[in-house]
């Protein structure tokens, strides 16, 4: 389904007609808005779920040599060394902001941002630094961009479930338990999860992601704190 306010692509899923909870899941680097729909089907016991993919748009990306695809920032790599995309992430998070105000204009219920990999990363850096405040997030096979510009928790700030594979050849399990390590240091609440899987998508984690995005929505219907 497309949408004008998303010029890059846009699918979404119903889950009925009174939507309790909206769900924006952004895709890898280098897959597209297909890639993740299938999570609106697997979660099963979701219902009254709006679901949302996103494309990324189309950039060359420099540590895959410069080739082009589709990408939520450039990646220049994960050594310390290497620095961060500072102004592709900001520019992003500004571009998901609409889309985030723009559904919550649609519906007052609560709505969680994640992603898979580089979407979960995204995920994070929007969920923490845009004016667009969200109740949840879903950090899937990701990591925390921009530490250094980790802002302190605060009262409406949201929760947030990061899962990782022991196996990942893709982004270090030490990176993405290091920046859950300091999302707990500055005061975010949170759940970690580890798998017995490498670079992917498994049914435990979807139950436990499953059982994450219940808990969020009862607390926006009462208000709480999950």
């Amino acid at each position: 389904m497309a949408d004008p306010l998303w010029e890059p692509g846009l699918i979404v899923r119903e889950g009925g007609a009174d939507n309790e909870l909206t769900v924006i899941l952004l895709h890898g680097l280098g897959a597209d808005m297909e890639d993740l729909a299938g999570i609106a089907e697997a979660m099963e016991g979701c219902r009254g779920v709006r679901w949302l993919f996103p494309n990324a748009p189309v950039r060359s990306v420099t540590l895959n040599g410069g080739a082009r695809m589709r990408a939520w920032y450039d990646i220049y790599g994960f050594g310390g060394a290497a620095g961060e995309d500072g102004d592709g992430l900001a520019a992003m998070a500004g571009a998901l902001g609409v889309l985030l105000a723009a559904e919550r204009a649609r519906s007052a219920g609560p709505i969680v941002l994640g992603g898979f990999s580089q979407g979960g990363a995204m995920a994070l850096y929007t969920a923490l630094h845009a004016r667009e405040p969200v109740a949840g997030v879903l950090a899937l096979s990701a990591y925390l961009p921009r530490k250094d510009l980790l802002p302190a928790a605060a009262a409406d700030s949201p929760a947030i479930f990061m899962a990782h594979g022991t196996f990942d050849p893709i982004i270090p399990l030490d990176l993405a338990r290091h920046g859950f390590g300091l999302l707990e240091a500055r005061g975010y609440r949170g759940l970690w999860r580890e798998y017995a899987m490498g670079h992917t998508i498994i049914g435990e984690e979807l139950a436990d992601a499953e059982r994450f995005l219940w808990a969020t929505r009862a607390a926006g219907r009462h208000g709480e704190g999950t």
